[in-house]
């Protein structure tokens, strides 16, 4: 049993402590920046600036169709970098008929963002994408301190820009600015390590690369771009149905609970996609014990964090911010059960993939783009943010626990198989 339950080793336990240290120095970074940056902007610039921060997450997964995720199954190095130039093609006319169709719809409907944040959406949203293409390949072969440099280097001079365009009297988009400045000097990082993977785009091969991993397309990429609409699309009807104010304080409340998932869930998501990636052949068994176990940490951890933030960090959080940001510890109370209920699901989330029972992540994903629509239009309709945050915290999290249930009776089947 020993055995079976050992932990990250070598390389993997190396990879844990490498992504978490990049994303521990990266969030402290940002959150610390951030905090002295939104008493500066104000609710309404921050608004505006989680809106065009909704449309960049949803871009950066939509452009790719998520097929970066080959590379960590694939084992021909061939197709994986023929692929991965096809990415970064793919990715950038998928962005610009993005923009198109929204120039089109704006003619059309009052979508109450404007085109020029929606342009910078776009431009923000493709460098994003080329920045999670190579950090799927940078995962593959396991270069992780490349990852958490990127990481790092994002952090430090979005923040950076941020404050100079503030001083430089950029009150509206000065955040949007400083966040285009850092992904793009990130992104010009990782390419000075992957220019050598460049090759000249064989069409035929990534059809065929993408048709051997055709479970990818029937149901990660729905699922995970139905995830990244679900996840960021609030912020987007928050904004449509009642203030910018309203947006900027869900945001900052979010992104105060979210910090610590982003920190333990995404770092220990990477390296145990990877490792379950290998355990699969011949040691599926075993990923029932490490799920529970990770789960079990992450869980504990993010617990701890949602007491000491709801009994004391969010008002010392206030004070920081100023008397415009009075009443942020009501939203952060609110969407604590939401948050712990994720805890539970996203260090494992991608095993589905490995699993291949995929379609679990869609149909959430699809019961949770409803929650969002309808928790909405009902606070819209009462005018009331608090009623709908509250609804989307109960139903999503329970969603999340629903989904958990079944992934983790798929893996205890493993488990009996291999007995």
């Amino acid at each position: 049993m020993k055995g079976k339950l050992e932990k990250f080793k070598t390389k993997n336990a190396k990879g844990v402590l490498s992504l978490l240290a990049g994303n521990t120095i990266a969030q402290v970074i940002m959150v610390s920046g951030g905090l002295v940056l939104a008493r500066f902007y104000g609710p309404e610039a921050s608004g505006t600036y989680n809106t065009f921060l909704s449309f960049v997450a949803i871009l950066s997964i939509l452009t790719t169709f998520r097929l970066e995720n080959i590379f960590v199954i694939s084992k021909s190095s061939k197709a994986i970098r023929n692929l991965f130039s096809t990415l970064l093609i793919l990715s950038t006319i998928v962005t610009f008929l993005f923009f198109l169709g929204y120039v089109t719809l704006e003619e059309i409907f009052s979508l109450k963002t404007s085109l020029f944040i929606v342009f910078l959406s776009c431009v923000a949203g493709l460098f994003t994408a080329w920045n999670n293409v190579q950090t799927s390949l940078f995962t593959k072969y396991k270069l992780f301190k490349s990852i958490s440099n990127g990481i790092i280097i994002n952090a430090i001079f979005s923040i950076g820009f941020q404050y100079v365009f503030y001083l430089l009297d950029y009150k509206e988009t000065g955040l949007i600015y400083g966040t285009i400045f850092g992904t793009v000097l990130s992104c010009v990082y990782y390419f000075m390590i992957t220019k050598g993977r460049f090759t000249s785009v064989n069409f035929g091969l990534a059809k065929e690369t993408i048709l051997q991993n055709k479970e990818i397309i029937q149901y990660t990429l729905p699922s995970e771009s139905l995830n990244a609409i679900a996840n960021n699309l609030m912020t987007i009807l928050i904004a449509f149905y009642f203030l910018k104010e309203d947006a900027g304080f869900y945001g900052n409340a979010a992104k105060v609970l979210v910090v610590p998932l982003v920190l333990l869930s995404n770092s220990m998501s990477k390296v145990f996609f990877q490792k379950s990636a290998g355990m699969i052949t011949h040691r599926a068994h075993q990923l029932y014990d490490l799920s529970k176990k990770v789960i079990l940490y992450n869980v504990a951890a993010i617990a701890v964090f949602l007491l000491l933030m709801n009994f004391i960090g969010i008002f010392i959080l206030e004070w920081i911010l100023g008397p415009e940001w009075k009443g942020l510890h009501v939203m952060t109370w609110i969407l604590s059960f939401w948050i712990l209920c994720r805890a539970a699901l996203n260090p494992i989330q991608q095993i589905v993939v490995v699993i291949k029972k995929n379609h679990y992540a869609f149909y959430f994903n699809i019961y949770l783009v409803l929650i969002t629509f309808i928790t909405c239009i009902i606070g819209g309709l009462n005018k009331n943010i608090l009623l709908t945050l509250s609804l989307y915290s109960f139903f999503a999290g329970i969603g999340y626990l629903i989904q958990l249930y079944f992934v983790m009776k798929e893996l205890k089947r493993y488990k009996n198989i291999g007995k």
